[in-house]
């Protein structure tokens, strides 16, 4: 049985020992022997399930990780039926992803080791290439040698990107510079939120005179990046919201680069699953919180095995599908059932 509590986009639970088959399934919350430590399932061995597993491996759990891959660890990759890796999610990485690259150095990992030096972004229109976007933290100011001095977004990206526009005329990405009295004029209060909420981006567009062609062949594409909807149905104050979001952040954080071959999971996740794996629970009986520095001791929770340790902390079930989800009286989440591939 399944004893489930939800965790962003992955379900944790805390199961008792499974049925004999391939299938767990309950009644009510399993009850623990003094000194136990939590037992908890995670459903999904995406970012979110891998991050739930390591914080709850660290803080001293038995994880056991499902997923329907045939092995969620990396360490077969999946292939296409033409014999390429194949992962679903983003493999770009923008400069300012903080948790990634403490991922990478906790493993042990070269950066260069596992991402592409950060490169070039292109905008398309249906009528092909329209801007590429350089690299900020290596751009020089165009038509000139002297760097690029670091300003809020979007006046980087304007004036790194406009000798790099392909088709969009000068005098048109002139009028972008409209976006300027808007950002001052958005004081963001709630009588400023709802003038612009009662327009759409569009119509604000048009307003600080900013030419249909610049709308239609860049700024209607990067609001379809950002918040995947056209700038005709979307609110002026949430396009403004997003401006200064960005606003806060400089150039160089839309600096983006790429994964490495052959894939994140063999790159990235089979060194944490590996370093999960080697982790060990405290001996029966030996509360978390005393193993080692003892209660609030830094190395409180599991740690590595070496032969003669506790259980394994981490244990990953590929191949697994959850069935169903059972309710509590109290109409909680309080178990599921799931079944191996073959089971």
């Amino acid at each position: 049985m399944l004893s489930l509590h939800i965790l962003a986009e992955t379900f944790v639970a805390a199961p008792r020992a499974p049925a004999s088959s391939s299938h767990a399934r309950g009644g009510g919350p399993p009850a623990m022997a003094a000194g136990e430590p939590p037992h908890v399932a995670v459903v999904g061995a995406g970012w979110g399930g891998w991050a739930a597993a390591q914080t709850l491996v660290e803080n001293g759990c038995r994880v056991t990780l499902l997923d329907s891959l045939p092995d969620p660890t990396g360490e077969t990759p999946y292939l296409t039926p033409t014999g390429k890796p194949f992962e679903a999610g983003t493999r770009g990485f923008w400069k300012d992803y903080p948790n990634i690259e403490a991922l990478t150095r906790s493993l042990g990992l070269r950066e260069e080791d596992v991402f592409t030096p950060f490169t070039n972004s292109s905008f398309y229109s249906p009528d092909g290439l329209e801007a590429t976007a350089p690299v900020f933290s290596s751009t020089n100011l165009p038509f000139s040698d002297a760097p690029l001095p670091e300003l809020p977004s979007p006046l980087g990206q304007v004036l790194a990107t406009f000798q790099l526009f392909e088709r969009i005329p000068v005098p048109d990405r002139v009028t972008v510079l409209g976006l300027l009295y808007a950002t001052i004029d958005f004081t963001r209060d709630e009588e400023a939120f709802r003038a612009y909420d009662r327009m759409t981006a569009h119509e604000l567009f048009l307003r600080m005179g900013i030419s249909e062609r610049f709308v239609r062949d860049f700024l209607k594409p990067t609001l379809l990046i950002g918040l995947f909807k056209p700038p005709e149905e979307l609110s002026a104050a949430v396009a403004m919201e997003l401006l200064y979001f960005y606003a806060l952040a400089h150039q160089t954080s839309f600096d983006v680069r790429w994964i490495r071959y052959p894939s994140i999971s063999e790159l990235l996740i089979a060194p944490l699953a590996r370093s999960l794996l080697a982790k060990t629970l405290p001996p029966a009986g030996e509360a978390a919180g005393e193993a080692d520095g003892g209660p609030g001791g830094e190395d409180s929770g599991a740690g590595e095995a070496d032969g003669a340790g506790g259980a394994p902390a981490l244990t990953v079930l590929g191949g697994s599908r959850v069935q169903s989800v059972q309710l509590d009286a109290a109409g909680k989440v309080s178990g599921l059932s799931y079944a191996s591939r073959g089971g």
